[in-house]
């Protein structure tokens, strides 16, 4: 009997944190404004305190969810060019932002994440970091290959494929292009390949 009591009991705990994410980014989707723990909680149907349990804020609630549907945008095989594959996480994030409710959403928790600095933690740890940490082993396998000039700094590159997407998407004075990654990754790569 105890071995049946274990698997009932985990995938409430899956279910429930489904519901949670699904309920987060119905709520953010739905609305202007970010939702709070406790409409998260009550739109879920779980306790303020399971909330708390697994997420310190609403930001790392729908940071967490954005990152579970869309992981497919970080991930490229190793076995691409180093360019090919930075051109394609670039070509990704464009469509995600433009494309998907996710860059409105992206919108809201920046603007919050100046005032509110749970917001910007979940923010980077949850969103950005992942996305990064991709692309900097890209980079890194290219400079153990030869194809990247040793010396490279990786985050550094990061910093200014992924910027122009996010400035476009903050400050909407030019659009979010389809050729904007392979503009983008044709004036990084002069400088960075061997």
């Amino acid at each position: 009997m105890k071995s049946e009591g274990a698997p009932r009991g985990r995938p409430r705990s899956v279910e429930r944190r489904q519901a949670v994410l699904d309920a987060a980014a119905e709520l953010a989707l739905g609305s202007e404004t970010l939702p709070t723990m406790d409409a998260i909680a009550t739109r879920a149907g779980v306790s303020r305190t399971t909330l708390y349990k697994w997420w310190p804020s609403s930001a790392a609630v729908l940071l967490e969810g954005l990152l579970d549907r869309f992981h497919a945008s970080i991930e490229f095989d190793d076995d691409l060019p180093v360019r090919t594959a930075l051109t394609a996480q670039v070509e990704a994030l464009v469509h995600l932002l433009r494309d998907t409710p996710a860059g409105r959403l992206l919108r809201q928790l920046m603007s919050a994440s100046i005032t509110d600095a749970a917001t910007a933690t979940a923010l980077l740890d949850q969103w950005m970091e992942p996305r990064r940490h991709a692309a900097i082993g890209h980079l890194e396998r290219g400079i153990a290959t030869g194809e990247v000039r040793a010396g490279t700094d990786p985050a550094l590159v990061v910093d200014a494929l992924f910027a122009p997407a996010y400035h476009r998407l903050i400050w909407g004075h030019a659009p979010l292009d389809d050729d904007l990654a392979e503009h983008v990754c044709a004036l990084v790569w002069p400088a960075i390949t061997t």
